[in-house]
């Protein structure tokens, strides 16, 4: 992962990352969509904040869009929590970046504190 994006991802790729064990957010993206851009960097930042904890992935939806069919994804930006392969919150749109912690928070189980700006 750059210091500025997520690793994105294809489809075989992220079935590598479906099969592992823990948390795994999924972020549903698209050049050209400005709030992806708005979105990426809490992304970005919150991975940082829980390397180790959490693992983040971005797909983009106009390259992978069977990825998206299966995932029922019909707007972007969409972020999929799995957790040990299941599927546990979903949130669309450029949400706070306090909201995603809380998704993240309740994923986790309060195992890690997540500060809030």
């Amino acid at each position: 992962m750059s210091s500025s994006s997520l690793p994105v991802l294809d489809a075989t790729a992220l079935s590598v990352e479906l099969a592992r064990p823990g948390v795994l957010v999924i972020d549903f993206t698209a050049r050209g969509c400005a709030p992806c851009a708005a979105l990426a960097p809490v992304l970005v930042d919150l991975a940082r904040e829980l390397a180790g904890a959490v693992r983040m992935v971005a797909i983009d939806v106009g390259d992978q869009p069977l990825v998206a069919e299966r995932f029922l994804v019909r707007a972007m930006p969409t972020l999929v929590l799995v957790r040990d392969g299941r599927e546990v919150g979903r949130a669309v749109g450029n949400r706070p970046r306090r909201f995603i912690a809380g998704m993240l928070a309740r994923a986790l189980g309060g195992e890690h504190a997540i500060t809030s700006p």
